[in-house]
């Protein structure tokens, strides 16, 4: 049993961030049930703790409470998809535009290091390590930014196209075309260029959406197949 510490942050914001990790990692797929008692034994916390977490996780749409099943990890649409990536090309966008206007020396020095990480992790594709790295670097780029309230957008935005991540990061060359995309946007901040660097970053979400439509209709084909499209994450006793 994973016992969650009992100082530092509540009882409900570490549940939260401890579901909501599982999630993101895929370790919870989606559809999967959620079963409170299950998760109160593992986390080793009062079930009104575990039930606050999952109203929480659902606000943020990543748990969906299922008519006569209970919660289960959100799945995404193909029409959910669009509308995120929509979203996110908003954001980066922005995020570009504005390091580009006014970020310092020291943060684009940071983003230059989060992307030189990248470019060496990409050589060897392992993707977890890939997408924790590309984390790192959209923390550099809001920082750079000067708009927190972009990443806090960001994160959840990403939080709900976790699922495809690893998939479109797993796509044949994506990994060092995605360090040509992002070198681009780099360059245009680092010559102080908003338009050129907005543009990058749009172009650099193009990419990865029209590789997670192409998943997201092969997903929904495959779940529309399904007999029993609810995984369990263990039975309640």
């Amino acid at each position: 049993m994973m016992a969650l510490i009992r100082q530092a942050a509540p009882l409900r914001v570490q549940a939260v961030n401890h579901i909501r990790s599982k999630i993101v990692s895929g370790d919870f797929p989606p559809r999967m049930r959620l079963i409170e008692k299950r998760l109160e034994e593992e986390l080793g916390v009062s079930r009104t703790v575990v039930r606050e977490a999952l109203r929480q996780l659902e606000s943020e749409r990543l748990v969906t409470m299922e008519a006569n099943v209970g919660p289960i990890v959100s799945a995404l649409s193909y029409d959910d998809v669009v509308h995120l990536y929509q979203v996110r090309a908003t954001l980066e966008s922005a995020a570009g535009r504005l390091a580009a206007e006014s970020g310092t020396s020291v943060q684009i020095e940071r983003i230059q290091a989060a992307l030189a990480a990248i470019r060496t992790e990409a050589e060897r594709v392992e993707i977890p390590m890939l997408i924790e790295l590309k984390n790192d670097f959209y923390t550099a780029l809001i920082d750079a930014s000067g708009n927190p309230i972009i990443g806090e957008m960001l994160s959840n935005v990403q939080a709900r196209i976790s699922q495809l991540r690893a998939l479109t990061l797993h796509s044949e060359g994506r990994a060092r075309h995605m360090v040509a995309e992002l070198t681009r946007v780099v360059d245009a901040i680092e010559q102080g260029d908003p338009d050129r660097a907005e543009e990058a970053c749009r172009a650099h979400v193009a990419v990865a959406e029209k590789i997670a439509l192409r998943l997201a209709g092969a997903l929904d084909e495959a779940e529309s197949d399904l007999q029993n499209p609810i995984e369990s994450m263990g039975t309640a006793s």
